[in-house]
């Protein structure tokens, strides 16, 4: 295409935009309309929202498996979408599913483990920890973010972070918690174990802060996910059309179904995110090497679950006089790693947010990265895109450390809970 090709175009389109400015104006302005009002109204939901830090502690030989976790996230999707019942809900009151943030943290070898939820989400979280972990005790505590400067990096603290990423599409997953049991020997090795034996050697003055911010996802994902799986196995799929106008008669689109559902909308039965199992689709799977197959199951069992939008992001921070960067980030990314395979998926650090920078100014850079996120680390806000993981996934990489994790975690439950004696006089 030569450069007179392209200013012909060029002039053709500005034509068509002066000829029909009348259709497009109004389209263009309905979006940086619909874009602005509804970041304003969220904006001013979002800060009405009272948060609190829940601290959980449990016995010091549980031996639960994270199943226990995956049942606790299950339970708590379940209540997605019942806070927002109208079209008025979201474009007038600006209302957004709620989402939490499970924390692991460690103040100089001092394991910690928190979930920050909305206040009136408290009750919900503890019933559902409770009905898996009847033993644990979980209590309001005061935010740790607050006892650490926002300056940072300043004369007496240095920190390293950054937020991480997936390698490939959300539909492939990750390793979980079943991978790394041996059917055979009947043994388990606990992924959390690895984090925690790890920062249990830090030393005064040190922390480690990891964020896994999570929210309730639509199905989209898995839409997403059994197209790759056709698209993997060999099976064309019809594309949607794109482009501009694509994007104008979609908006007109939505526009009229929110109105619409905001008037009729009878909520439809869940579906099912089954695999696909026509004559087609085993037909093209006996094709396949070995290798792919196993791709395939895997993104097809991956979808069959229910999903959380997820942000993930962690800091190692000290003082400046016994900060070790290569400790701590040692201790992170030896965590995050054990989660990846060759043929599936990986966590790797998105360079966008590390606190790193090459060639100028790099001093500078890394000051305006690290108090970035670090800002973006205790406003735990859930606003940008991230990725989709299964209620499998997060249990793998969050939960309880088992009666495997050697390491020693503080504060622990040191008393098991049983139920009084049948028959105890009671004045």
């Amino acid at each position: 295409m030569t450069i007179y090709t392209i200013i012909e175009i060029l002039k053709e389109t500005k034509a068509v935009c002066f000829d029909y400015w009348w259709i497009i104006a109004p389209v263009i302005l309905w979006m940086l309309f619909k874009i602005t009002w509804m970041n304003y109204v969220q904006l001013r939901y979002i800060k009405k929202m009272n948060w609190i830090l829940l601290e959980i502690k449990v016995p010091k030989e549980i031996e639960k498996r994270p199943k226990t976790m995956e049942e606790v996230l299950a339970g708590l999707y379940s209540n997605f979408e019942t806070a927002i019942d109208t079209v008025y809900d979201v474009y007038l009151d600006g209302m957004v599913e709620a989402w939490f943030s499970l924390e692991i943290v460690s103040f100089g070898g001092d394991i910690h483990f928190y979930i920050r939820t909305p206040d009136f989400l408290k009750d919900l979280i503890e019933s559902q920890i409770y009905s898996q972990h009847p033993e644990a005790e979980i209590t309001i505590v005061e935010d740790y973010v607050d006892n650490v400067p926002d300056d940072i990096p300043s004369k007496d603290y240095e920190l390293w972070g950054t937020e991480m990423t997936l390698q490939k599409e959300d539909a492939y997953p990750l390793r979980v918690y079943k991978d790394f049991e041996d059917t055979a020997m009947g043994e388990f090795v606990d992924p959390m174990s690895n984090i925690v034996e790890g920062a249990a050697e830090l030393g005064k003055g040190e922390q480690l802060w990891i964020q896994i911010l999570i929210r309730p996802s639509d199905s989209k994902w898995q839409e997403e996910g059994r197209a790759l799986v056709m698209k993997l196995i060999g099976r064309k799929e019809k594309k949607k059309p794109t482009g501009f106008f694509g994007f104008i008669r979609d908006e007109i689109f939505d526009l009229a179904r929110n109105v619409m559902q905001g008037v009729f909308y009878v909520p439809p039965p869940m579906e099912r995110a089954g695999a696909a199992t026509d004559e087609e689709y085993q037909s093209l799977m006996l094709h396949l090497s070995p290798g792919e197959k196993d791709t395939v199951t895997a993104i097809d069992d991956n979808i069959k679950k229910h999903g959380y939008s997820t942000k993930v992001r962690w800091l190692y921070l000290a003082k400046r006089n016994v900060f070790n960067k290569i400790r701590g980030n040692g201790i992170a990314f030896t965590y995050w790693t054990q989660f990846g395979s060759l043929n599936l998926n990986n966590f790797v650090p998105d360079n966008y947010t590390k606190t790193s920078a090459y060639y100028y100014l790099t001093e500078l850079r890394k000051a305006v990265k690290k108090r970035r996120i670090l800002r973006k680390y205790k406003k735990r806000e859930l606003r940008e895109k991230g990725f989709v993981f299964n209620v499998e996934e997060l249990a793998t990489i969050f939960h309880f450390p088992t009666i495997e994790v050697k390491a020693p975690i503080a504060p622990r439950v040191e008393a098991k809970k049983v139920k009084p004696p049948a028959g105890l006089p009671v004045e």
